[in-house]
This record gives C-alpha cells, sequence and structure tokens, in this order.
C-alpha cells in the first residue's frame, strides 16, 4: 500500500510540476532573448524535476529542492547539504547545454532574438 502512495505522489507532483512550467513558459515568452528565456526556464526545470534520495535509503526520492530545505531547516547550514549539491551538479549541466546551443545556433546563423 505505501508503494502505491509513493507512486500516487510523484505523479501527483510530476503533474504539478508539468502544469507550473506551462504557466512558467508562458510568463518567460514575453522575456526577448532567447538566451535568457531558456536560461530562466532551464532553472525552473531544474528546482522543479531534479530528484534525489530522501533520507538515508537510497530507495525513495524527493525533490532535490526539498531535500536541501529540509537539511537546511532539521540540521543546519554545516550539514551536508545532498540536496544543494545535486542541484549544483544540475545547474551545471544546464548551463552547458545551453551554451553548447547556443554555440551552435550561432554557428549556423540559426537565432530567435
Amino acid at each position: 500500500m505505501f508503494e502505491l502512495q509513493y507512486l500516487i505522489a510523484w505523479t501527483i507532483y510530476i503533474l504539478a510540476g508539468v502544469a507550473c512550467c506551462f504557466i512558467w513558459w508562458k510568463i518567460t515568452s514575453y522575456i526577448r532573448q532567447s538566451a535568457w528565456q531558456d536560461l530562466a526556464r532551464g532553472f525552473v526545470v531544474v528546482l522543479i524535476f531534479t530528484p534525489w534520495y530522501a533520507g538515508e535509503s537510497p530507495e525513495f526520492f524527493a525533490p532535490a529542492i526539498v531535500v536541501l530545505l529540509m537539511d537546511l531547516l532539521l540540521e543546519g547550514a554545516k550539514s551536508g547539504m545532498k540536496g544543494g549539491i545535486v542541484l549544483l551538479t544540475m545547474t551545471f549541466f544546464m548551463l552547458l547545454v545551453l551554451s553548447v546551443r547556443l554555440i551552435l545556433q550561432r554557428r549556423t546563423g540559426h537565432r530567435k532574438d
């Protein structure tokens, strides 16, 4: 029964995340420069959809932002901040992907801004 609740909770979270991303896409559509638009969208996707281990158990996941906030609230800033490290790593990869995409767009001349 617990596994079913876990799956239902993640399903609801992912659907809510998709809805939030849809609203954020509409809000950021007013940003004229595509690089800034992609950066704003990328940060939101990383914050919403990056999972990490919940607690000491490797079998259950939670959103990394929640893990980071719980670490800060319960263990303080001197703790390992496991969620923060994975968020920084995913942000780095997002910036890397956006940089490569921008370089490739400029080489081929297909810019939308």
